[in-house]
């Protein structure tokens, strides 16, 4: 980091890690930005991407038409649902944290739950906010689209890449016939000139006016 010589994660920006040393220094940490969580989602590998933002979208999705229902507004971060689509994604949690969701720890013997998901923290978001929620719809499917252009350029760079070296690889290969049919006709000119010349030489000594 510039302002503090921390060494920075390869996650990090300089920009992000000045904002976080500022915020550290005035004693307060805010909640990252919808734009701040889309920019790390768009790191993942596309099958990663796909499913940690399908599932996001559907969160958001869901409060919105359910704003009252708690079901919809809290996550265990133990679920399978959890740590197998938004937790090993880059920026799940980093996204949740910018709408709105907050952890808070399991109460000790709780529930009467003894599995790891129900002693797991929650995530929870106790106020919805209208405007952040759609803002953060919006975010993910500007990401999406974005995140598709991106991919498919990569593909078209790839097929490009790759006619270009199948090209190069027929003009090699044309280049080599060539040359091999070039030696093979002149093998065959050669074994022609050698049979007209011993032909030439049969009907030389069959003349008797030779041995003259």
């Amino acid at each position: 980091c510039l302002c503090c010589g921390r060494l920075l994660s390869s996650l990090e920006t300089h920009k992000a890690a000045k904002r976080r040393c500022c915020l550290a220094a005035s004693g307060t940490m805010s909640r990252p930005t919808v734009e701040e969580a889309v920019e790390v989602l768009m790191m993942n590998e596309p099958k990663a991407f796909r499913i940690v933002t399908e599932v996001l979208f559907k969160i958001v999705r869901n409060i919105e038409l359910h704003p009252h229902e708690p079901k919809y507004s809290q996550i265990s971060t133990g679920s399978a649902a959890y740590t197998g689509k938004i937790a090993c994604a880059k920026g799940g949690l980093r996204f949740l944290r910018a709408v709105g969701f907050e952890k808070r720890e399991a109460a000790a013997g709780g529930a009467g739950c003894s599995s790891d998901a129900g002693d797991a923290p929650t995530l929870v978001l106790a106020a919805p906010d209208a405007e952040v929620l759609e803002a953060g719809k919006q975010a993910l499917k500007a990401a999406v689209k974005e995140f598709g252009a991106k991919v498919e350029a990569a593909r078209a760079a790839e097929n490009k890449a790759a006619a270009f070296k199948l090209a190069e690889l027929k003009r090699v290969s044309a280049q080599n016939n060539s040359k091999r049919d070039a030696t093979a006709e002149a093998e065959r000119r050669q074994i022609m000139e050698g049979m007209a010349a011993d032909k030439a030489e049969l009907e030389r000594q069959r003349d008797p006016s030779n041995f003259c």
